[in-house]
């Protein structure tokens, strides 16, 4: 069954794409690589390198990533490994391409830090919240967690980029840039949470499908998102079957959609808005 392509939603994720990418060059260029500040990811190993080559920091990142998308071809499949590819190849060339033309603020590397972290997370933001993923090291998280599937996706990722951080501090033997980076990893989050998660909304998704022990399995281990199974039955059909029942972040809403698209393109689903999620991966209950 083909899917027919949204023209408002492919050009929304185009235009989402080069802005985000735009800003976040600007988050690299201006304030954290003149600064050899490492904000973690493949970016961040690229800054590293840099500092001893005076190689590009864009074409270093999207060489340091093909093998992982080599990696990603069996877990996500041709079709997406191509479209993270393409995300990736805009995101990481714009850094090199906006470099030449954007300026360099050295004057306060506290402030290129805190500056480095808001602008980064606004252009992150804009690109998570279509749905759109450069690849890097959360494509390496989501690779360690298909093996090791006891793993949480997102302690994994935020493994990998401290490792990253410690490693840079270690050959620039300066215990300032570990902590300079800290603070920039930590407002991107923040910000990114922000304009992707849509200021604390969440998503309750109903799926009827004809595969829900396959699809909660993908869900569960792609996105480490706990799933319930509801029984229901067709009035037209009478036929009996299981719908899956999740509440998802808004960041997390586009990586669903693709889940469910991949297994059953058929599958009708039910997205409504959720003002507030207490328990585990969203707010913590209050006493």
């Amino acid at each position: 069954m083909k899917t027919k392509i949204n023209a408002k939603e492919l050009i929304n994720d185009i235009i989402a794409m080069f802005l985000g990418s735009f800003i976040y060059s600007v988050a690299v260029n201006t304030f954290t690589l003149p600064n050899y500040i490492v904000p973690g990811g493949v970016i961040g190993i690229a800054t590293v390198v840099h500092k001893f080559t005076d190689w590009p920091v864009g074409v270093m990142s999207l060489i340091f990533t093909v093998p992982l998308f080599l990696a990603a071809l069996k877990i996500l499949g041709v079709k997406q490994t191509l479209k993270i590819l393409g995300a990736s190849v805009v995101f990481f060339l714009m850094t090199d391409i906006t470099a030449p033309f954007l300026p360099q603020y050295t004057e306060n590397t506290l402030v290129a830090a805190i500056f480095g972290g808001v602008i980064g997370g606004i252009g992150l933001g804009i690109m998570i919240a279509r749905g759109i993923t450069t690849g890097g090291t959360d494509l390496l998280a989501q690779i360690i967690v298909h093996f090791f599937r006891f793993l949480s996706y997102g302690m994994t990722l935020t493994v990998v980029d401290a490792i990253i951080v410690v490693a840079a501090a270690i050959v620039f033997r300066d215990m300032n840039s570990m902590l300079y980076a800290a603070i920039t990893i930590y407002i991107t989050g923040i910000v990114i949470d922000k304009i992707s998660n849509g200021f604390d909304s969440a998503k309750l998704v109903q799926i009827i499908t004809e595969a829900p022990a396959e699809l909660s399995e993908q869900i569960m281990t792609r996105m480490d998102r706990g799933v319930t199974l509801i029984k229901s039955q067709g009035a037209y059909t009478g036929k009996d079957r299981d719908m899956v029942f999740i509440v998802v972040k808004r960041i997390e809403l586009q990586r669903l959609k693709r889940i469910v698209k991949e297994l059953d393109p058929a599958a009708f689903i039910i997205i409504g808005d959720v003002s507030e999620v207490l328990g585990e991966g969203f707010k913590e209950k209050e006493d």
